[in-house]
């Protein structure tokens, strides 16, 4: 099992690290392109929103990235140091009435873009989140 962590401060621009660890992973886990660009969305999408949402910007607070794989499935988990919120409450986007909000679609995307998405809040502050993805049999 290869294993894989990342930690960065709460600034947009530090994305591009969460790309690059993605990047370097799937070199040796070997998805597909198109699975790849699915997975990598899943993860950036997340990654902003703990980001943004999770940890308001704030530079002094973390996101913490560990990835793990073997040869068929990989694990990705995600922390940020937020207050947490209820993802059952989060609106739906393809509601008409929330066709226009932004809340909740990072959520959703990243929900479609891979094969399990597991959320909860921790209990001393903060979310994770999970994320699987396994290689598609040919």
């Amino acid at each position: 099992m290869k294993k894989y962590f990342l930690e960065i401060s709460s600034e947009r621009r530090n994305i591009r690290e969460v790309e690059n660890l993605m990047l370097n992973i799937n070199k040796e886990f070997g998805l597909p392109e198109e699975e790849y660009n699915k997975m990598m969305i899943a993860v950036t999408e997340v990654a902003m929103n703990a980001i943004v949402h999770g940890n308001k910007e704030n530079i002094f607070k973390k996101v913490k990235i560990y990835a793990e794989h073997d040869e068929n499935e990989m694990k990705i988990v995600l922390m940020d140091e937020g207050e947490g919120f209820e993802i059952d409450k989060l609106p739906d986007p393809t509601d008409m009435e929330n066709i226009l909000d932004l809340h909740g679609r990072g959520v959703f995307i990243a929900r479609a873009m891979v094969d399990e998405f597991f959320y909860q809040h921790l209990d001393g502050g903060g979310s994770e989140f999970v994320m699987i993805v396994r290689k598609k049999q040919k």
